[in-house]
């Protein structure tokens, strides 16, 4: 396993909150860099920044960008990536599902007047994303009723990556609290499956300590 971690974003949850859940499970210490948005030190940065964006993980020295490509070198390295290729594959078809929820929720995060910002919201929690929801609530049930994992036995990469998004993203997208969850009204499976994962110790105790963010 590498010596040291530095994974650099800026001071909010976003793209890199999955990221430092996955360290925190796994008990292993990593430097939490935080740049201020629009600030001097990342407008220093940027251009000596492999592409350039944030998030990016220093792995002893080697930069690595993007956040799927993160998100999976942590997930294999820290055992959140099963060994057998179906529960790999299974686990997939969880991410890409999620990843149906990202053309209606663009157009939310970049919208300015929050009037429509606030409208598109409502309509978001009410319909856009309730088909998503509902096949994410099927494969949870697909795998032992619902009551454990998405995939399999052990915590993967999809489990985290959905706490993120249902406890977080979600809520911060929209402007409710974190950890509201009454948008999941058609789907217990997955609203109990958060309120379970929310008591594993360590992520409970990284969730009253983090800094505090809006998004």
């Amino acid at each position: 396993m590498p010596s040291s971690y530095k994974l650099i974003y800026f001071d909010r949850k976003g793209r890199a909150e999955p990221m430092r859940f996955l360290f925190v499970l796994a008990g292993v210490k990593f430097e939490d860099k935080r740049l201020a948005l629009g600030g001097d030190e990342w407008k220093a940065m940027k251009p000596k920044t492999g592409l350039g964006a944030l998030p990016v993980l220093v792995v002893d020295g080697k930069e690595i960008p993007q956040s799927t490509a993160i998100l999976r070198y942590v997930g294999g390295e820290l055992g959140f990536i099963p060994k057998n290729l179906l529960e790999v594959a299974d686990m997939d078809v969880v991410l890409e599902t999620i990843n149906d929820l990202r053309p209606s929720m663009r157009p939310i995060f970049f919208e300015q007047d929050a009037t429509k910002k606030a409208e598109m919201s409502k309509h978001f929690l009410a319909e856009g994303c309730q088909p998503p929801f509902n096949n994410l609530e099927k494969l949870l049930k697909q795998n032992k009723g619902g009551k454990g994992f998405f995939v399999g036995d052990k915590m993967t990469l999809a489990d985290v990556v959905i706490f993120s998004l249902m406890y977080d993203g979600i809520s911060g997208l929209t402007g409710m609290e974190a950890g509201d969850l009454s948008y999941l009204r058609g789907q217990p499976l997955i609203k109990a499956f958060v309120e379970r994962f929310k008591t594993e110790p360590t992520l409970a105790d990284w969730l009253k300590k983090r800094p505090k963010t809006s998004f």
